[in-house]
């Protein structure tokens, strides 16, 4: 079990040490309060997501994020421009956590495809459900088969505005 204060200590810590990394790498003119202000919010959240338990992909994904969010937020109080390994050190986290996840995906076989449209949202049109004990196949003829609800749509027409307007006969 993760005690709350051995959290707050740990991510504390990881805090004061990113904040003081940070400074060495950037201006002179960035300081370290400025970046802990900055950086603060988003760990407190990664923090939190930490003690939650969130599941090992999400919270990756989290932390991926709120890097880049700090990252943004830093140069946005910086007083001058950052320099270009910095845009680097804030994407690579969020690169390397979209790359696990498609590598992931692609070795377990899984396509986005099947995970975009489940069986029940394809059947969910009031149209093709099937009637008991029918098979898939006898769904999909049905489906097919069934003529458009009303003369709009099987004309290919809308009622848009647009064509009240340039329709002659509609105008009428």
């Amino acid at each position: 079990m993760r005690r709350p204060i051995d959290v707050a200590t740990m991510f504390g810590v990881l805090w004061l040490l990113g904040s003081m990394v940070i400074d060495v790498l950037t201006p002179r003119e960035l300081t370290v309060y400025m970046i802990a202000a900055a950086t603060a919010p988003a760990v407190i959240a990664v923090g939190l997501c930490y003690y939650l338990q969130f599941p090992m992909i999400d919270f990756a994904m989290i932390s991926a994020t709120f890097w880049l969010a700090a990252a943004v937020a830093i140069g946005w109080i910086s007083p001058k421009p950052l320099p270009s390994f910095i845009i680097a050190g804030a994407l690579a986290p969020a690169l390397i956590a979209g790359a696990v996840l498609h590598w992931r995906r692609y070795r377990s076989g899984e396509s986005w495809r099947k995970l975009a449209y489940p069986r029940s949202a394809r059947s969910s049109n009031p149209r093709s459900r099937a009637s008991m004990g029918s098979t898939e196949k006898q769904d999909q003829a049905s489906a097919h088969a069934t003529p458009p609800s009303d003369q709009d749509s099987a004309t290919g027409t809308t009622m848009w505005p647009i064509n009240t307007l340039t329709d002659p006969e509609r105008n009428g």
